[in-house]
């Protein structure tokens, strides 16, 4: 398809030559003062129409690319100076401030009656210009033909101070969106049956003739229409554009902010399913590992959760800031690359991970933020105050928990938020406030401060009781991990196991579980605090026959002797266990051996290590920590 770039500017010609080798220049000739939108969005977007349209209208069967850029102060639009009186006017008004730039492109062919447009915008922030500065400037006669009297790669060294946010945008032809449009429009479109699904991705897998799609957001059976771009490879990515029939397992979302935040991966389809999908995606992450055996290997049906919505006993939650307004909410679901610090928060009216009290929550939150007047936390400025609200919630006790997050800039007016949220909650256990200046986005508690109420909050699992302090580290679903403890017990028990060992512990909750089934119980981690608190889960359960050691695993097993145990129970981070550490664990010769991982990926890869020295797979029993989610526990039995 023949390609024009509406626009003489040198500076577009010259970005545009970095995406497309060849297209033809035709200006417009657009006289913008036609165009009467007052809102900048809209006069670029406008303005970039109308050049498009322009030349179109006489080459029909050409993609007509147009861009128009205009420079924002004080909410005026600054365009193009008439003579160089306007222009010094421009530069004064923009002399140590910070000003807007917007850049609207438009992607048109007038054969098709096809579309496209979008805009980006950037910050850039002038440093204090002396009249000299400005009148060298203007000496060199090219501020004619340039929003704001300026051109960025002219006088950036010299007048700018700051630039957030795309530099290409600023010169006038965001690349990025540029590339994103023409991507969208070479894209093609398909109807197909997806016949397959794969986890952890979440992703609907179609066939047509030689190609494989791949769908976020389509189960199998649906019948979807796609898009796509055309490729060679065997396996292409598709965008899912409609669900012209929906599968027999695709249901309503119980949350109506599914599908926006990156909470959920799937909560639209039905329980079995997932649970269906996630037993055939741990046989599929065993088959490499073991080839030929891995269908002979012993798999017992999914445990589900027993609560499919509200089960999480901890949830961090955003602070955003839209227009003026402060809310609450998680950040947009992941795409593949995307840096972390660009994902915006999707308010939130409720979230059905955590708890109902979500709903009642987060307006009265918000609206004690925003009433403060204080700003809410910019991960690419690194400024303003609020940051993260954090909920712990005990599903046995009902007992909660909340910290508010933010950074010491400012003063939070402590009494206000304190009485305005125990009047919505009155049965609150806990109120921390945490003060975090780390620049990345993760709730670090640097200084914390208690703001009302007991310093932890208590959770019960098979009848024992289970300190949680903000910190503390303590599996996600409560009720779940229950049915997981309950089963290591049982198996302890069927082994007649005297003496266990337990590796990562954390605060105990598996080794005071296991202190009725074995004469003698240790656990070991690396972490005090962890430590700290499973010692007082062990003085407020009353429990005598189990110890803890402060270690990391690889300094603990050298000073274990062969025949100290006849039980160890595992239960690694997402890494899994280090080499190091496979290899101390196959030297101790423990008979009985339980590996409860959270990444079937990990554990498949640590299973062939233990086989290949000995040991047999009993049994695997996965269980849905993790409802709507592709994440999955899995209990691993293995004996000498």
């Amino acid at each position: 398809m023949k390609v024009i770039l509406a626009s003489e500017s040198p500076r577009r010609i010259k970005l545009l030559k970095k995406i497309l080798k060849s297209f033809l220049v035709i200006p417009s000739g657009l006289d913008e003062n036609q165009i009467l939108e007052k809102d900048p969005v809209a006069f670029t977007l406008k303005a970039a129409e109308a050049k498009a349209r322009a030349i179109a209208e006489t080459n029909p069967e050409a993609l007509v690319i147009a861009a128009d850029t205009v420079v924002i102060i004080d909410g005026q639009v600054l365009g193009k100076p008439g003579d160089r009186e306007e222009a010094r006017r421009m530069l004064q008004s923009l002399s140590g401030r910070t000003h807007e730039v917007i850049t609207a492109v438009v992607l048109y062919h007038k054969q098709s009656e096809r579309q496209l447009s979008g805009y980006q915008s950037s910050r850039v922030t002038f440093r204090l210009l002396q009249p000299e500065d400005i009148e060298s400037y203007l000496n060199r006669n090219t501020y004619r033909d340039k929003a704001g009297a300026y051109a960025i790669q002219e006088v950036r060294s010299t007048f700018v101070e700051k630039l957030e946010g795309d530099y290409q945008n600023v010169v006038g032809l965001p690349l990025r969106l540029l590339r994103r449009l023409i991507n969208q429009f070479q894209e093609q479109t398909a109807r197909l049956e997806i016949s397959g699904f794969r986890l952890p991705e979440a992703l609907g897998l179609a066939r047509s003739q030689d190609q494989s799609f791949e769908v976020p957001g389509a189960y199998p059976g649906d019948l979807v229409e796609i898009s796509y771009l055309p490729s060679d490879k065997a396996t292409v990515k598709a965008k899912l554009l409609t669900v012209v029939q929906p599968g027999p397992v695709r249901q309503p979302a119980a949350c109506p902010h599914f599908g926006r935040c990156g909470g959920c991966s799937f909560q639209d389809l039905s329980y079995s399913e997932q649970l269906r999908q996630k037993q055939n995606y741990l046989l599929e992450v065993l088959q490499p590992y073991f080839p030929s055996g891995y269908r002979y290997l012993e798999i017992d049906p999914p445990l589900p959760s027993p609560s499919q919505y509200f089960y999480r006993n901890k949830m961090e939650f955003s602070f955003g800031q839209s227009d003026g307004q402060v809310y609450l909410g998680l950040r947009e679901r992941t795409r593949p690359k995307q840096r972390h610090h660009h994902q915006r928060v999707v308010p939130l009216e409720i979230c059905h991970l955590s708890t109902p009290l979500t709903a009642k929550l987060f307006p009265l939150v918000s609206r004690l933020a925003q009433d403060s007047g204080l700003p809410v936390f910019d991960l690419e400025t690194k400024t303003g105050f609020y940051r993260h609200l954090v909920i712990r919630e005990s599903k046995r006790t009902g007992q909660l928990m909340l910290l508010l997050v933010t950074t010491s800039q400012a003063a939070l007016p402590l009494a206000e938020f304190r009485d305005e949220i125990l009047r919505a909650v009155p049965d609150l256990t806990s109120l921390w406030w945490v003060e975090n200046d780390r620049i990345s986005d993760v709730v670090a508690l640097e200084k914390t401060h208690v703001l009302y109420g007991q310093e932890a909050i208590e959770e019960q699992i098979l009848g024992y009781r289970f300190k949680i302090y903000p910190g503390s580290f303590f599996q996600t679903n409560p009720l779940a991990a229950e049915l997981v403890y309950a089963q290591i017990q049982a198996e302890a028990r069927r082994l007649h196991t005297q003496s266990a060992l337990g590796l990562y512990c954390g605060s105990g909750a598996i080794e005071i579980c296991l202190s009725k089934a074995a004469s003698e119980v240790v656990g070991v981690d690396w972490d005090p605090a962890n430590i700290r608190t499973a010692n007082e889960n062990l003085a407020i359960n009353k429990i005598g026959n189990v110890r803890f050691l402060e270690s990391s695993v690889e300094a603990a097993l050298p000073d274990i002797s062969l025949g100290s145990y006849d039980l160890l129970v595992i239960d690694p981070p997402r890494a899994g266990l280090s080499p190091r550490s496979l290899k101390q664990i196959v030297g101790l010769k423990i008979p009985g051996l339980i590996y409860v991982s959270c990444n079937p990926a990990t554990l498949a890869r640590d299973l062939k290590v233990l086989t290949d020295s000995g040991y047999k797979i009993s049994r695997l029993t996965p269980v849905d920590f993790f409802p709507h989610t592709g994440h999955l526990e899995v209990i691993a039995y293995l004996n000498l």
